[in-house]
This record gives structure tokens, sequence and C-alpha cells, in this order.
């Protein structure tokens, strides 16, 4: 027998012995046992979570609530490596000890601390990608209904903006600019290795123990055909060993509403309508009932206007306790907590509530096997119909909410019943739950015969049920013309993934190698049952009585969808210096098109710890890694069924009856795939003044190619446009995070966390023939979202030449165009422009954190620099014909008052309908924390391990010239921004 089948069977006899004897290999574990405490230099607060690992040996721990520890090591001779995100790291002698006290200094991050990379983690020193990372203390202390909220200033190159706000904001999340025109640009989102396809509002944030960002192709090109938008890896907590600790995590407050705009009063209103009836001349007070429906004359005497924002909205209220219970020894770990979040919103009867359940839990069975499960239940309750704000924002304030008997008006105003009540949301019943379990399992097998090489099996399953039910009465304008109206709707979502990987991990001395290959499969299946009723005889059984409609409309429908994927990772560094990252990964996808069902994305980055060098210089610089990478990734924007020709129902009449018929509606294309990011970036990791401050800088550029846009065709058969891959965009940028020191005397540090970002979109390609599409305004050179117009000049004066000018027709007081082609003409191909622009010119972010003994004092500022937008609040048609709505607060322009700025309150003032555009930029002090750790000899008197107090506001200050909501709301009719305040408390057991 060869010496390599005597090693061979040799591992075989030991993994078979271990198989068999257990207890055997369990007498030739270290019995030696340590015991310490680590806290913090400057508080002497317990240092939680660190962990603790026997110097080049397999041993480690994590410490407990109180700081604490136990470790078998081999001898009492060893030496303890003691390490955590924020500290410097800290060597421990045993010297014979088995009881130790660690004493940890606070820093900037490390390079020896753990990330998250997909399949796996890596030391950051080792990392060749562009990977943003995120401590869990984002998540804490702070009013955070979603995960992602964390983000928000906290990386650069991710903008998380709040298009929607509400007692479940609408939040969105873009990585590095928008990489398609018409797909969507949400990054993936992978939950404890799963692909997660539900709202992140979903997952209690007190779960959290950190969130990690790819952003490079490198990065990200390991998910493939869904990883072009990057990717948001969120981590739970897991349990640490030692004696059971109990936690509770809860707080309440109150919101209300900020940057809302000054709207016009019922005197007011009257008088803006007079003067508009009057031609843009203001009115004398005798003028103005004249200028008033009878309704609205009553009103006005009455009680002098209606509020209805003031009627819409009110004080919101917000809690949230989380209790949770964590323990474990060397062989089992588990993390159990339990939350609910209640929120009510500053918009009435904008309700959301939370109830989640999580259990993680590892198992050490044998040496060589172990299994694992993360698993959250939610249950989430989004019932009730708050008022619609579209209208509530706009509706004259000369008309009636509410009958005499305290009933809501169907029609407010007699004389004009295009408007309904913008209240009737609240006579409405409405029911909105949501179930979903969300599962990640695990199985790992040590396998022998190979030192190293070890198997992973990744179970992963989401099954969701959304249950809608709504019924509009007689007292809402939707049901009063139809004797009252259901809608049913019932959603079920089942999706699941099996992950098999294969991971082999050798040291060869100053080489490392690390090999990770896959095979996945992932379903997805949703199914939809609707029902729309109406014409009851009562309105007592709301949406139970579907059996006595006299009309019902059902509908169902089914979406499936499979994936399959393969994939090849190989990490490999030289002597800590020199480091290479190769990954391919192919993926099969159901709703590609039948010529192009796979895709390949491979990528490569490259990497240099130059400071680990023999050569570099000790001095001011004592870090730097420079990275290069450039890879592939796919947006798999192709839904379902997308690829095929289809047809819609279109029934005609067959003599008396009614027939089912058919008509083409979308050509199939059988050659639809992916759009494919192609991605360079250079980055440099550097670390100065012996690592208190380190930063991150990495420029960056990615094309993304085969962009799905419909072209257009001859309607010879009934249909103007097919869906191909077509069109191009391109994205470039820099980003640039620092991290530092900036104050540490004694007792007190003052800590500053500083990122910066800047991104040019740009449209290379559209449909190949180098022309615009000048109607869904997109321009080649230019990004994808644009303000496309006339320019304001200003308003014509009494006095101006204007029957030699461009406008012939127009008359002081009216909105002048700039004439750009100077032809003394305006014309819609030749005398508009781009205006502003709608990308920010930077975005950037600070927290500064301040810690006195036993205070803590953090604050983020926020900023959205050089972005213009049209404000639907200023524009001259709001008013609508004979001043029909009503406004903001604005001065007009009068001849006796001739303003450049807005022109007179009269019709034909703006016959182009140009937008008014405003600089949307500004700044915002987002979060500011204050909490207090009560001492340890404080919290042990009071039977607690540690305790913490602490107060938090949001949103508390903005400064901005956007007149209006708030800049950053997408929608200026939306439920406006609220500033929140909470106070909590926090203990362990």
């Amino acid at each position: 027998m060869s010496g390599s089948s005597v090693r061979r069977a040799g591992r075989l006899g030991a993994w078979l012995l271990a198989l068999a004897a257990p207890t055997v290999l369990l007498a030739q574990q270290p019995t030696a046992v340590v015991r310490g405490t680590v806290t913090e230099q400057s508080s002497n607060a317990p240092v939680v979570a660190a962990n603790v690992a026997v110097k080049n040996g397999s041993a480690r721990t994590q410490t407990d609530e109180r700081g604490e520890f136990t470790l078998r090591v081999g001898s009492l001779n060893d030496t303890l490596v003691v390490s955590r995100i924020g500290f410097q790291q800290v060597e421990v002698p045993l010297a014979g000890r088995s009881a130790v006290t660690v004493v940890m200094t606070r820093t900037a991050v490390q390079l020896s601390e753990m990330v998250v990379v997909g399949y796996g983690t890596q030391r950051r020193e080792d990392v060749t990608g562009s990977i943003a990372s995120v401590d869990s203390t984002r998540l804490q202390d702070k009013p955070n209904t979603s995960v992602v909220q964390a983000l928000q200033g906290a990386t650069a190159g991710v903008t998380v903006t709040t298009s929607s706000s509400g007692a479940e904001p609408t939040i969105d999340v873009l990585i590095r600019g928008r990489n398609s025109i018409t797909a969507s640009t949400d990054p993936l989102v992978v939950v404890d290795g799963i692909p997660y396809d539900g709202p992140l509002s979903e997952i209690n944030p007190n779960d959290i123990a950190s969130l990690d960002v790819l952003k490079d192709a490198s990065a990200a090109a390991i998910y493939g055909s869904r990883g072009s938008n990057g990717v948001i890896l969120v981590t739970t907590k897991r349990g640490t060993p030692g004696k059971p600790r109990m936690s509770y995590d809860g707080y309440v407050g109150t919101s209300e509403i900020v940057n809302l705009p000054r709207m016009m009063n019922g005197q007011e209103f009257a008088a803006v309508k007079c003067q508009h009836i009057n031609d843009g001349v203001t009115c004398t007070p005798d003028q103005i009932p004249e200028a008033l429906t009878p309704s609205e004359q009553e009103v006005l005497a009455a009680t002098g206007g209606t509020d209805w924002l003031g009627l819409a909205t009110r004080t919101g209220h917000q809690q949230q306790h989380t209790l949770s219970v964590s323990g474990g020894d060397e062989n089992t770990r588990y993390y159990l907590g339990g939350s609910l979040l209640d929120v009510s919103g500053v918009a009435l009867n904008d309700d959301f509530d939370r109830y989640t359940l999580r259990l993680n839990m590892t198992q050490q069975i044998r040496p060589w096997l172990s299994l694992g499960t993360n698993t959250q239940f939610a249950r989430t309750d989004r019932s009730g119909l708050r008022a619609d704000f579209s209208d509530a924002f706009f509706m004259n304030p000369l008309t009636r909410p509410y009958n005499d008997d305290g009933t809501l008006t169907i029609y407010p105003w007699p004389e004009d019943i295009f408007w309904n009540n913008p209240l009737q949301g609240l006579d409405a019943v409405d029911r909105d739950i949501n179930d979903r379990v969300f599962t990640s399992n695990y199985l790992e097998v040590d396998l022998p015969f190979v030192e190293g090489l070890s198997y992973r099996l990744n179970g992963g399953l989401d099954n969701a049920r959304g249950e809608s039910r709504r019924y509009y009465g007689r007292t809402t304008q939707i049901g009063s013309e139809v004797q009252g109206r259901a809608i049913l709707d019932d959603d079920r979502r089942f999706d699941w993934t099996v992950e098999n990987i294969l991971r082999y991990t050798h040291d060869f001395g100053r080489s490392d190698l690390d090999v990770t290959a896959l095979f996945s499969s992932q379903s997805s299946t949703v199914e939809n049952d609707g029902l729309t009723a109406q014409g009851f005889p009562n309105d007592v059984l709301t949406y139970y009585q579907a059996n006595t409609a006299a009309l019902l409309e059902p509908e169902a429908s089914q979406t499936r969808r499979r994936m399959l994927s393969q994939m090849a990772r190989v990490n490999y560094s030289f002597d800590d210096r020199y480091l290479i990252t190769g990954t391919v990964r192919r993926d099969g996808y159901s709703g590609f098109g039948a010529n192009n069902k796979y895709g390949v994305f491979p990528s490569l980055a490259l990497g240099w710890n130059a400071s680990n060098e023999a050569w570099w210089p000790t001095g001011a610089v004592n870090s730097l890694k420079v990275r290069l990478s450039y890879g592939l990734s796919g947006n798999q924007a192709v839904s379902p069924y997308r690829t095929l020709s289809r047809l819609t129902d279109m029934p005609y009449v067959n003599g008396s009856n009614s027939a089912p018929g058919y008509r083409p509606s979308t050509l199939g294309n059988p050659n639809l795939k992916w759009e494919t990011s192609r991605n360079l970036n250079l980055g440099f990791d550097f670390g100065v003044l012996d690592g208190r401050l380190r930063g991150t800088l990495d420029l960056y550029q990615t094309r993304t190619s085969d962009l799905l846009l419909a072209r257009a065709i001859s309607p010879v058969h009934g249909i103007t446009s097919i869906t191909q891959n077509i069109g191009a965009v391109k994205n470039r940028g820099a980003e640039l995070q620092l991290i530092g020191r900036v104050l540490d005397r004694g007792d007190l540090t003052w800590d500053a966390d500083f990122n910066i970002a800047m991104n040019r979109n740009e449209i290379v390609d559209l449909y190949g023939n180098g022309e615009d599409d000048v109607l869904n305004e997109w321009f080649i050179g230019q990004p994808i979202e644009v303000n496309y117009g006339y320019v304001f000049d200003g308003i014509w004066q009494e006095g101006d030449d204007i029957a030699g000018s461009a406008q012939p027709d127009a008359t002081p007081g009216d909105i002048r165009y700039r004439d750009l082609n100077g032809d003394g003409k305006i014309s819609a191909d030749s005398d508009r422009t781009f205006i502003g622009s709608l990308e920010p010119s930077y975005t950037a972010g600070l927290t500064n954190t301040l810690r006195w003994r036993q205070f803590q004092l953090s604050a983020l500022l926020t900023t959205v620099q050089g972005v213009t937008r049209s404000n639907s609040m200023l524009a001259t048609n709001q008013l609508f014909p004979e001043v029909r709505r009503t406004g903001v607060v604005r001065e007009y322009w009068t001849p006796e008052h001739p303003i450049d700025t807005y022109p007179a309150n009269r019709e034909g003032v703006n016959p182009l309908a140009m937008p008014i555009y405003q600089d949307a930029s500004y700044v915002r002090l987002r979060d500011v924390t204050l909490s207090y750790n009560l001492d340890p000899s404080l919290s042990s008197r009071l039977g607690v391990s540690s305790a913490r107090v602490y107060v938090s506001g949001r949103n508390l200050a903005t400064w901005t010239d956007w007149i209006g909501l708030d800049p950053e709301l997408g929608e200026q009719r939306a439920v406006p921004q609220s500033r929140t305040l909470i106070g909590g408390v926090a203990f362990a057991f």
C-alpha cells in the first residue's frame, strides 16, 4: 500500500471511529478551562459579543451580555486572542492563569474583522471586492420600522430614500445609480443565506446582527443574473455559549408632522378665487361673496373654512417591545426572540402592527457534523384606510366634511360633485393581514479523506399568505353609487431554495486557498384569488355577504418560476500580500426566452496589501490595500411568461348573447434574456495615524447592456411594440468613507464616520439607431431621469416689447419662455432643454459619536445636493379652471405688485403648461440618540448584568429651499414626513 493510501485509510478510520465512539474523541479534547471578563477601557462597560480564541488553535467563543466568557483550552500556557469590531485586537498570554481580565480600547474599524461575502465570510484584510458593512448598532435605540433604514447615510454609494411616508414608509434603495431604464433597480436581499422577496418591514431590526452590502461585480457576481443592482446581506443574531441570557429592549414615542406647507385657509381661498375670476385683479371685500357658490358662502360665514389636512392627520404614536433569550454551550447555541411593533402614523387611520417570533439555533452533533436553523414567523396588520391625501391637500376649504348628523358627506361641494370626500376611507371597513414564515436551515459535514473539505446543505422556505377584505358602504362615494361594494383578495406565496455547497480551505504556509462550489435550485409560486361584489341589501354584514350581491366578478391567477444555478469561487492569498478572487456563475431561469435559458457571469478581482511588504516604511500611513476588479452581473428583469405570445379576453355579442373572444396582446420573443452589467472597480483601503483613521476610496464604472425596451413595430398585427434586449446605460462614480477617532482624552472620546458619494448616470444607446426617444424623455448622453422642458425667463411686465417677441399673444403677468435658438418663436422642437438634474451632484452622511463615562451621544447628518425637481405644489394649473381647488399660499403678479417670480392669478398665464422647477437639495439632522449605560456595579445591585436608558429623535431639523412637502418625498401629495421622539430602556439578565 502506498503512503498516500495509508494516509487516506487513516483518515477514514478516524472518521468511522468518531461515528462509532464519540466518547473516545471527547476524552481527547482539551480539559483546561479559562474564565474571563472583557471590558471597555474608557467606560469599564462590558464588551458584548467579543470573539475569544486560542491563538493558532480552533477553540473559540464569544462574551455574553456581562462581557464574560468560558473557554476550554489545550494548555494554560496558550495565548488568547480577543477581537471585536470597533476595538483594537488584544493578545493575552495565560501564563498559567485560569482567570483573566481583558481591557479593550475602541478604535476605527479593523481590517481583521470578519465580513459576510455571500456563501461564507472573509477577513476584511482578504476582501478584494467592494463590500460595505453596517454594524448592528445602527439598528439600536432608533425608531426603525424597516431594516434598510439603518443604511441611510451610513454607507457611501447606497442611496436610501423615503419615497412615501406613513406608519409603514415606502423606502427605496439604490446602489451605485440606475442600471436599467424600465426594469427594477432594487437590490437583491439575502437573509441568512437565502434570497428574500418580501417586505423588509416584516423583519424585526432587533434580530439583526449585521448588514453587508455587495456593490461591485466581483462581490455580487456570485448571485449571477440577480446581482447587477447590488446585494444586501442580512445576518440575524446567534446564541453564544454561557448561561441563559434574557434581554429586553422597549421604547414608546410620539410623532408629529414636519415640513407641512402653508395651505390657503377659507378666507385666503375666497380672495384668490375672486381675484382669479376678476382676471387677476385683487377684489374688494364686497366682491368676494359674489365669486362664491351658495354652499361656499354658507361655509365661509359659518366656520371660516375647513382644514382638510387637519381633519386627516393626528399626533402619531409608536411603541416596540422585544424580548429575547440566548445562550448555549460548546455544542448547542440558541437565540429566541419575540417582538411587538405598534405604529399609529400621523395620518388618521394609518396603522401598522408587526408581531415576530424568531428561533435561531445551531447544534454540533459530532465534531464533523452540525446543523442549524434561522426561522422567523411574522404577522403584519395593515388594516384601515387613511384619508386620500392627493385630495386632502387641494380640497376646496369652503366645503363641508360632515353632515348635520355627524356622518361624512359624500359630496362635500353640492354644486360640484366631481369632488368626493377625502375622508371617505375612514368610513370603509378594511382588513389587511399578512402572515409569513421564512426559514433558513443548514446541515454541514466535514468530509473525510481530504482535510479542509466540507459539504453544506442549505434549505430555505418562504411561505406567505395575505388576506385583504374591504367594504365601501353607502356613506362613501364608491359604495353609494352601487349600494355597497366589497373587494376580497387572497395572496399566497411559496418559495423554496436548496443549495449544495462544497468548500475546501487549506493553509499552505505562506499561501491560503479557499475554493467554493455551489449547485442550487430555487422555485417560486405566487397565487391570487380575488372577488369584487356590489349591490347589497344593506351595509350591516359588510364584506361577509357576497352571496347576496347583485353582481360578482371573480378572478384568479398563478405565476411560477424556476431557477437552476452553478457557481465556483476561488480565493487565494500569498503571504497576506497578494490576493486573487475568481468567480463564475451560471444561471438558468424559466422566465428567459427559449433561446437564452442560461447565462454565465464571470468576475476577477486582485488585491495587494502593500503595507505588508517588508519595504513598507513606518510612518503616518500604516496600512494600505489596493483592489482591482472586473466582472459581469445580471438583472433578472424578465418576468414569467413575458417571452411568450399572449392573448387578452375580448367578449363580443353573438345575437342576443355574449360570447367569449380573444385578441393578441403581446408578441412573443424567444431571444429575451437578462440585462448585463459590466463593472470595473478600483479601490483603496487605508489606515493612518496608527489606525486612528481608516478609509476606503472606490472608483467605478458600470455599463449595462441588453436593456429591456419596447421597440415600435408595424401595427398590422394589432400590436404596436415588441420587447427586445436593446439599449445601454452607463454609471461612473466615486465613493469615499472615513472612520476615525477625533478625540481621545481619558473618559471623553469622539468618533466620526463620514461618507460621500458621486454618481453620473448616462444613456449610451436606445434602439441602435442613435436617436433619442423624446416622447419618453430618454436622451442619449443624458441620465435616465431628466427635467426636459421650456426655460422660465421671468414674467412679462408692462412696458415690455411683447408684440415683437417670440410670444406676441402674451399679456403682462404671463410667464415668459426663453427663446433658446433666437428664431423669434417658441417651439417644442428647438426651445426645450435640460433643466438642472434629477440626479444628485453628491450625497453624504456624517455620524458623530461622543462618549463620556457611561453617557453616549450620537448624531447623524445626511445631505443630498444638486437636485432640481418640478414642484406640483407651485403648478400654475393647480387651482383648476374657475378655482375649484386650493393651493399653497403664494404671491401673484399684479400691476401693483409686478414680481418676476410667479405669474398673475388668471387663466392662460402658462399656455405651454411649463412646470415650476425648484432646488430640492437638503441637509437633514436625521437621528440623534442620547443613552446612559448603568455602571456595572449599580447594574449588579439591581440584579441585571447590563442596563441602558435612551432617548432618540428622528427628522429633528431639515434645511432646504424647497417649498412644499419634504424634498425627499417622491410624491408631493402624500402623507407628510414626521418628527419622531422616543424613549426606551434595554437591560439583560
